[in-house]
């Protein structure tokens, strides 16, 4: 597939500003939220058949937030720092008057009343709602396709994954729809397109962002922001982790937004650096590896302590994940009613047998396990600050495909660096390191202790100042 670059692509002087600037521009009058929302959601049009990243856009809906956002302005009376910024919002959380798909066949275009917590603390701050994006059923997949959306296409190279199953936020990002995106993780669903599209990406620490109503994937997924800079990620952070009285695990904790990160100061962080995170790796792309290691002396420059070592784990954190993998798709196909079971992902249904499998004993088993993993990681975490190392073991594979060539769809064994954070509950987050010879991102991972995510801001902001890769746009854009 390809694309030739419009003569005027919409938006394409707006369309790469960070927050602050678009709100200077408000705050001077240079620029409307009005005028930026309308711009953007003529970009979309213009390239989103291209990639396949946006599901719901409502042009009366946007430009309705942004009117309001403009009045505030003209009156000089922001909500917040984000008042009359465009984001996106991954079609898995709940926005009030949009429909919430879930990439599933199981779910209609209706509108829903209410909006998930992160959500409404966007819509108290003044943020523009742009669009939904993609994601795979129930974020069960580690690419971005659905049957009901179909597949998301990495703008940096057409034929390959985006990522997931935060891959439509990421896509959208890379073509420049709004400066920031909101997307969740319960595997690896940020870090993973952020890694592949060459963005910033942050799961925050599980209580870190409140939710509600429960889920079953609870306290393995969270939502977070993906962005083109580190300082967009931290203000919308800053936003969604207001709190949310009916999240019976929110930390009571604020989180600091960091005030050194133009120039932030990590002399003195210690930091643990490990090419395999403790894991089994069964695949190695020695050219991945050689860019996750230039971080390291970028990190010794910026002046932190830096040692490699790798964490030792209890048992394989795979073994627990897999059952925790298993069971919440086999809780999936039994809570859908027996007629509309076929309409659930293959995938999903085919995993949940295995699931089906697994016996209290076996549950608890895994639940010990887990308990140990994040035992282990928190006497890590005493003698270091941070854990810097990769996030995926290749580089996007082809966009059809569920896992690259020579693994079954349902396996996870073959990319082991990210759901081990999720199953401890601890922040992390992937920023661009480079490209390879064939001009696809590769992300670094830093992974910070509990209620640490104010240190890996400041780590991976130490990174982009070294290397801003993120003005590197796709080749699709010309």
């Amino acid at each position: 597939m390809n694309i030739s670059k419009p003569i005027d692509l919409p938006g394409e002087d707006i369309c790469w500003l960070t927050i602050a600037e678009l709100t200077d521009g408000y705050r001077t009058g240079a620029l409307s939220p009005v005028a930026v929302a309308k711009a953007l959601i003529e970009r979309i049009r213009a390239l989103d058949p291209a990639v396949n990243c946006i599901v719901h856009v409502d042009e009366a809906y946007t430009l309705a937030m942004a009117e309001q956002s403009l009045v505030r302005w003209q009156a000089g009376r922001p909500l917040s720092a984000m008042d009359g910024v465009p984001v996106t919002i991954k079609d898995l959380s709940a926005v009030a008057g949009m429909p919430k798909r879930r990439g599933s066949l199981l779910f209609g275009t209706d509108p829903v009343a209410e909006d998930t917590p992160c959500v409404a603390r966007m819509r108290e701050a003044g943020a523009v709602f742009l669009a939904k994006t993609a994601t795979p059923e129930a974020g069960c997949k580690v690419v971005t396709q659905s049957q009901v959306h179909g597949v998301t296409r990495n703008p940096y190279n057409l034929t390959k994954t985006p990522g997931g199953s935060s891959g439509g936020a990421s896509a959208a990002l890379a073509l420049g729809f709004g400066p920031v995106a909101l997307g969740s993780d319960g595997a690896g669903s940020i870090r993973i397109p952020a890694a592949y599209t060459n963005l910033f990406g942050i799961k925050p620490g599980f209580g870190r962002v409140p939710a509600f109503p429960p889920d079953i994937d609870m306290p393995h997924s969270v939502v977070g922001p993906l962005s083109r800079t580190v300082e967009d990620a931290a203000i919308m952070l800053d936003i969604i982790s207001r709190p949310e009285p009916r999240d019976p695990y929110m930390w009571p904790v604020p989180f600091a937004l960091p005030a050194d990160l133009a120039e932030p100061d990590i002399s003195g962080f210690r930091i643990a650096f490990s090419s395999r995170l403790g894991c089994t790796a069964p695949l190695i792309d020695p050219e991945s590896d050689a860019l996750v290691e230039e971080a390291l002396p970028l990190l010794v420059a910026a002046g932190a302590q830096v040692t490699r070592e790798d964490p030792l784990w209890p048992v394989d954190p795979f073994t627990p994940f897999k059952v925790f993998w298993e069971t919440a798709c086999f809780a999936a196909v039994e809570g859908t009613a027996p007629e509309k079971r076929p309409l659930l992902d293959p995938l999903i249904r085919s995993v949940g047998v295995s699931g089906a499998a697994v016996d209290l004993l076996g549950y608890m088993r895994a639940m010990e396990q887990r308990m140990a993993i994040a035992a282990a990681s928190k006497a890590f975490f005493e003698r270091y600050d941070l854990l810097v190392g990769p996030v995926m073991p290749v580089p996007a594979y082809a966009a059809e495909r569920d896992v690259p060539e020579g693994y079954a769809s349902e396996d996870w064994d073959w990319c082991p660096y990210t759901y081990p954070w999720n199953m401890t509950g601890q922040p992390a987050a992937s920023v661009p390191i480079g490209f390879t010879a064939a001009g696809l991102p590769v992300g670094v991972q830093i992974i910070g202790r509990v209620g640490g995510e104010a240190d890996i801001l400041r780590a991976a902001r130490a990174i982009e100042r070294a290397r801003p890769l993120h003005q590197r746009r796709p080749p699709m854009l010309g």
